[in-house]
């Protein structure tokens, strides 16, 4: 069963009333529940995937135009990441739950940057474990935990254990009541936050035997060589692969290498990036790699 039938397929079974742990168990269930209120409005699982694709747009041309500081700059990145392969294969396969979760990733990359750059900024850091929250609500939390990851080292590097520090610090819970809220119907059916707790800690050990082909992450992206992990495990191409990916990782790593021979300078918001960007690679060399993975990283990557 395709990907994208499997979650219509779920999405109505819990339209249905039907409680998530006993249907699914690979991913937590706000994706799903999403899509269930697509087929409530629209009578179909795919209207609600091309309006969270424009958020996304939206909210990576906000980082654009944070971090560059030109809002016609910040539509150059933008309209790459809108004609990538990758990109425009999430309207033609739907729905998945990288599209629904994308938005969610980058939006609180954005707060983020808004955070450490305004005095007040506890308003924002209190939207980016929002986002936060959102992201590890839709899909397994080793992608929140990287974030929150690369946010807090951002911290340290920066030696910046000020006000800003603890407004960000205390603001973090706010994601787990997100999480807690998501499994509402498991928890009416009598299940305590210490047993959601634990589906956490099943999902961890289940995503744990995907930590194979260490580093094949890299020869996917910058020469579409993807280790598969079934039958004979061969090295195949994949459609969705975009030349402009090795061109931008290089221009990345360039960039940070520049900077760091004091060559050129970062702004708070670059520096953040060039944080996430190492810390999100790091995580995919970890394991079996696939392009399905590369939606968080390719459009910093642009930018």
């Amino acid at each position: 069963m395709p990907d994208q039938t499997f979650e219509a397929f779920v999405g109505g079974a819990f339209l249905r009333g039907v409680n998530p742990i006993n249907i699914v168990h690979e991913h937590p269930p706000m994706g799903r529940y999403i899509i269930a209120l697509s087929i409530l409005l629209f009578d179909n699982a795919h209207t609600l995937i091309p309006p969270l694709l424009v958020f996304s747009l939206i909210a990576c041309f906000l980082i654009a135009k944070i971090v560059l500081k030109n809002s016609l700059l910040a539509l150059i990145p933008v309209a790459i990441f809108s004609n990538d392969p990758l990109f425009i294969s999430k309207l033609q396969y739907s729905p998945l739950l990288e599209a629904i979760q994308l938005p969610f990733i980058l939006l609180s990359l954005y707060f983020f940057i808004k955070g450490i750059k305004n005095e007040k900024s506890f308003r924002w850091f209190a939207l980016t474990s929002l986002m936060v929250g959102f992201t590890i609500s839709i899909r397994f939390f080793i992608l929140g935990a990287t974030l929150f990851c690369a946010m807090f080292l951002y911290f340290i590097i920066k030696k910046r254990f000020n006000k800003q520090f603890i407004y960000f610090a205390i603001s973090t819970p706010i994601s787990l009541i997100v999480l807690f809220a998501s499994y509402a119907k498991t928890i009416l059916d009598g299940y305590s936050l210490w047993q959601i707790l634990g589906v956490q800690k099943y999902l961890f050990y289940y995503h744990k035997t995907k930590l194979e082909n260490s580093f094949s992450f890299w020869d996917l992206l910058l020469f579409n060589r993807w280790h598969t992990w079934w039958g004979d495990r061969s090295i195949i191409s994949d459609s969705t692969w975009f030349i402009a990916w090795p061109i931008s990782i290089f221009s990345t790593f360039s960039f940070l290498i520049a900077s760091f021979m004091k060559k050129m300078r970062m702004n708070e918001g670059e520096i953040f990036l060039s944080i996430w960007v190492l810390v999100y690679c790091g995580l995919l060399s970890l394991g079996n790699s696939t392009t399905r993975y590369f939606l968080p990283l390719v459009p910093v990557l642009y930018i």
